[in-house]
């Protein structure tokens, strides 16, 4: 008998005999973070990879080469929302749906059709976008040089979304090894022809070698396609099939997937028109100030190029979370059973806040020399810091919608989104264009645009499910965020004149890790089960919590 179908049995059961559910719900409970923190970990080696490629192309290309570069971003990231981000979670829900009831051959054929689906979108996308880079590149980056770059990522379209559709196969079965493999493949592969192309095409203009830069995308994409395919194979021999299963028939399951993604679609993508909304009003408003084109390029390369990759520090873990908790929520609802819902989202919440709320605060804290030690560029500065609550929202906002996916309220978080990027759209039309704040006003709208959508996402969470904040424990999360900025402001405000402001940035951060870790554990606002979901270090909690 396949041991999820007696776990369900085991678990009904328990239900009606009134003895809550089974053992090994509670490994359930800790398998969605295990698989979280698998994920991180890639990411982080991912964000390295990118610290690498990111300094070197940055003093290759200049901040109007990365602006070049970064017009043809926005428009990918948009495009691919559409065409598979939707998809990417309509898959793992739906398979983690008949996967804890052990109906493998149904899981399977759900995904197939999905692949199916998303190889289509994908093409269309980058059909659509190589034919009209010349016509976005005039009219909305407002510089034929981005032609180039836009066309030479948007095959990239059709890889990604067929590489999306391998990873939300293994996400919904929640074996989050491969796709946590497969991003640091894709880097890789970015890595090395963004920094090889950007060299070798330098010489033929900066339009050109930001091309070869973009290219990258396709590169790395098709290299996690690769990977992917050849582990999916391998453990397709292993999982087996149930061929006493009815097969779901192409239409009911292409329904399904389809009702299911395009809200998370159409959410995905008013989430790319935010840097649409930078694209489009950013440069244009910049200019309606009095600067000329090439200023405005240069520092819209500060805000996207240079700001904006620091905003999404936190959500190496976030996204990663928000990733696992749909397929882990789902199952359980699937279940019927709101006790390991209600308790899973508290700690995604709690772990969210723990990670998310010091990182913004320690951004703020040092937003001049961070981007300066990691670009050599002191102006981004400025454009940082008002960005800093927007690194603390942006994580909520993507746990939140996780969460309200997992649940099935697909349209919530793209109505809440609809409404956040109103908000942004007018902050960023009057704010940039006003000459005393300028640039600035970009990252202002940007932070009120994440704490909109996250704010309207936990209420709505609130509605469905009752009160899921761990209230002590966001207490002592925030009181030691607290004292560790202040700790860390102080630490290089004292040392920069002894050590020079490189190292005293680095033993500022390296003492407010330290600082806030011991405090966290010390105060319990992290417990040992959550050190123990951690990959290879949480061996180490395991071995002595047993001493």
């Amino acid at each position: 008998m396949p041991p999820f179908i007696y776990n369900l049995r085991e678990y009904q059961a328990h239900k009606a005999n009134g003895k809550g559910h089974p053992p090994y719900m509670n490994a359930k409970d800790s398998k969605f973070l295990k698989g979280a923190f698998t994920l991180t970990v890639a990411g982080v080696i991912v964000k390295l990879i990118g610290a690498l490629y990111r300094i070197p192309l940055y003093s290759i290309l200049g901040s109007e080469g990365i602006g070049l570069y970064q017009y043809a971003y926005p428009i990918y990231a948009i495009m691919l929302t559409v065409s598979s981000a939707g998809l990417n979670v309509a898959i793992s829900k739906a398979v983690a749906e008949r996967w804890v009831l052990g109906k493998r051959e149904a899981a399977t054929r759900v995904f197939r059709i999905s692949l199916v689906l998303m190889a289509i979108l994908g093409f269309a996308g980058f059909v659509l976008m190589f034919s009209l880079s010349g016509w976005i590149a005039a009219n909305m980056a407002k510089d034929p040089r981005a032609t180039v770059s836009i066309a030479a990522i948007s095959p990239a379209l059709f890889m990604a979304a067929v590489l999306s559709a391998l990873r939300g196969w293994f996400q919904g079965i929640e074996e989050m090894t491969v796709p946590a493999v497969s991003q640091v493949l894709e880097q890789l592969g970015r890595l090395l022809t963004m920094y090889t192309l950007g060299i070798v095409l330098l010489p033929r203009g900066i339009e050109y070698a930001a091309a070869g830069a973009t290219f990258g995308a396709v590169v790395g994409a098709f290299i996690g396609v690769v990977y992917t395919v050849v582990a999916y194979f391998r453990r397709a021999k292993i999982w087996g099939t149930n061929s006493g299963e009815p097969a779901e028939p192409w239409g009911s399951v292409a329904k399904e997937i389809i009702m299911t993604a395009v809200p998370i679609s159409l959410a995905s993508a008013v989430f790319g028109i935010t840097e649409i909304i930078d694209l489009g009003l950013v440069p244009g408003r910049l200019q309606s100030t009095g600067l000329p084109p090439e200023e405005a390029t240069r520092l819209f390369g500060q805000l996207t190029g240079g700001a904006f990759p620091l905003l999404n520090i936190p959500t190496i873990f976030t996204g990663a979370l928000q990733m696992a908790l749909v397929p882990s929520i789902s199952g359980a609802a699937k279940l019927s059973d709101r006790e390991s819902i209600v308790r899973r989202i508290r700690k995604a919440l709690a772990i969210t806040v723990a990670l998310a709320l010091p990182a913004a605060m320690g951004i703020y804290v040092l937003a001049e020399p961070i981007p300066a030690l990691l670009f050599k560029d002191w102006g981004i500065g400025k454009v940082l810091r008002p960005l800093a609550p927007g690194v603390f929202f942006l994580a909520l906002q993507q746990v939140t919608a996780g969460i309200l996916h997992g649940l099935g309220r697909m349209k919530v978080p793209l109505v809440n989104l609809i409404w956040a990027a109103l908000t942004k759209a007018v902050l960023t039309y009057v704010l940039v264009g006003n000459p005393s704040i300028g640039v600035v006003g970009a990252s202002i709208a940007t932070s009120v645009h994440f704490g909109v959508a996250a704010l309207l996402n936990f209420l709505a969470i609130k509605r469905e499910i009752g009160d899921v904040l761990d209230g002590p424990a966001m207490l002592k999360i925030s009181l030691s965020s607290a004292i560790m900025s202040v700790i860390v402001g102080v630490t290089y405000g004292r040392m920069q004149t002894l050590i020079g402001w490189r190292l005293a940035t680095i033993a500022g951060i390296g003492l407010g890790v330290v600082v806030y870790g011991i405090l966290v554990v010390a105060t319990g606002a992290v417990t040992v089960e959550d050190l123990q979901s951690f990959p290879v270090l949480g061996r180490l909690f395991k071995q002595r919590n047993r001493k």
